[in-house]
């Protein structure tokens, strides 16, 4: 397998994870606001994703927005964590 292929596949698979995000998104849409607003971002990630894998070096600072707002985002979630 090349790496071309697995990014693509890659893609589609955390793209249409992001989008599965649409369901909680509309559910805590009236108890948790601001979660709702964070979780809408995650769903227009999603979709740009998706778009990308048609041409993947065309796409490049989404994907790279992507892994990198994914794994700051980790980080921070696992710094509070350990907080408490």
């Amino acid at each position: 397998m090349n790496r071309g292929f697995a990014l693509k596949i890659a893609l589609i698979v955390v793209g249409l994870l992001f989008l599965a995000l649409i369901y909680p998104m509309v559910l805590f849409m009236q108890r948790e606001p601001a979660l709702s607003m964070m979780l809408s971002l995650y769903v227009t990630l999603g979709v740009f994703l998706l778009m990308a894998v048609r041409n993947p070096p065309a796409h490049r600072s989404v994907i790279l927005f992507t892994a990198w707002s994914s794994f700051v985002q980790a980080l921070v979630m696992g710094y509070q964590s350990i907080l408490g």
